[in-house]
């Protein structure tokens, strides 16, 4: 039976046996540690939706979507709070408890997490912001010795050093493994003017005067182009052989001729049944001959993945699935637009280790 412990309005549970420590032959000392229901996340493993459900499985999705695989874990008395919302990401998860899925999810969005009652958020947390506790030093104010104060300068950054990802970048003609922010660029927001330097590696607030320095890595920016299949051709389904078409692809977007050379290109789907797996696309040493432009069609490599012959069964391409390719040195215009967005987010971060 689960004992529940009552404070201050609030219920307390206690979800593992107490310690116990034998102090003398008559006294026995008990450490019982009562918890919020959230501890009971960590009693449930996250497991994905194929029946029958594993523990060790791929998943890609939007922060809402997250949330609502572990309340689907957790079961109907659970609900989705608020979430932020951002662009998809890929987790692996492999027996972790839905407490611990949790965090890894908070920390691949770059945000938070609360329980409320039995409703999960995903967002930075804030209380009473619009009406804090005035605090103060001072007999009489609350204040005990021994009460200390850590400064918070370590988390602002003057200049925030920003590196992207490394995906669709070829280093001998991009001159770096990495995307860089765009070079002596300017960007408004929230009342302020943020500038990146000239060689594009930091950012910083134009007229602060915070000296320290902070650096971030958002490898999950790179340039890329998802697209949307519009059809799926069988070439051979008992060999596996899928060839998978996307109409809406670019007429100056062959992409035989932007592999990055010494890489194999890959396509990696990133919603449906193949979400979060990549597949080679039929290439030579020196060509991407899987890729015909006249009909926008890749030729997808067959590979075993959890001791299973993929694409193949259920585990196959179907219209409407997102995918991005890889290992392709994409035109200008996609890097452009990737280095704007890097720069954007750059800012958001700087901005909220401001301390204003």
């Amino acid at each position: 039976m689960l004992c529940i412990l009552v404070y201050e309005g609030r219920r307390y549970y206690l979800y593992r046996s107490p310690e116990v420590r034998k102090v003398a032959t008559s006294w026995i000392e008990y450490t019982a540690t009562f918890h919020e229901i959230a501890m009971s996340l960590d009693d449930i493993l996250i497991k994905d939706e194929s029946k029958p459900a594993r523990t060790k499985f791929v998943f890609t999705g939007k922060p809402a979507d997250f949330i609502r695989l572990i309340v689907r874990n957790m079961g109907d008395a659970w609900s989705v709070g608020e979430t932020i919302d951002k662009e998809d990401q890929t987790i692996a998860f492999s027996g972790q408890s839905c407490l611990n899925a949790l965090g890894v999810i908070a920390q691949t969005f770059e945000t938070e997490w609360e329980v409320e009652g039995r409703r999960i958020h995903l967002r930075k947390v804030e209380h009473d912001k619009t009406d804090p506790l005035p605090l103060s030093y001072g007999k009489g104010n609350g204040f005990v010795s021994g009460v200390s104060r850590i400064g918070s300068n370590d988390k602002q950054g003057g200049r925030l050093c920003v590196e992207g990802g490394e995906r669709n970048i070829d280093p001998a003609k991009y001159k770096a493994r990495a995307l860089m922010l765009p070079k002596a660029a300017r960007l408004e927001y929230q009342g302020h003017t943020y500038r990146t330097d000239a060689d594009g590696t930091y950012v910083y607030r134009w007229g602060s005067n915070v000296i320290t320095q902070a650096a971030v890595a958002l490898t999950q920016i790179y340039p890329k182009r998802v697209g949307t299949l519009t059809s799926i051709t069988i070439v051979d389904e008992a060999k596996h052989f899928y060839d998978v078409i996307d109409t809406a692809i670019p007429a100056d977007l062959n992409y035989s001729q932007y592999r990055i050379p010494g890489q194999k290109a890959v396509i990696k789907f990133e919603s449906g049944m193949l979400a979060g797996r990549e597949f080679e696309i039929k290439q030579t040493d020196k060509a991407l001959t899987g890729y015909h432009h006249d009909d926008r069609r890749f030729e997808v490599v067959p590979q075993e993945i959890d001791d299973m012959i993929m694409p193949g069964g259920v585990f196959v391409p179907k219209v409407g699935d997102k995918y991005a390719i890889f290992n392709i040195d994409l035109p200008e215009a996609y890097t452009r637009a990737a280095a704007d967005e890097l720069f954007r987010e750059a800012v958001k971060q700087l901005a909220d280790r401001a301390d204003v």
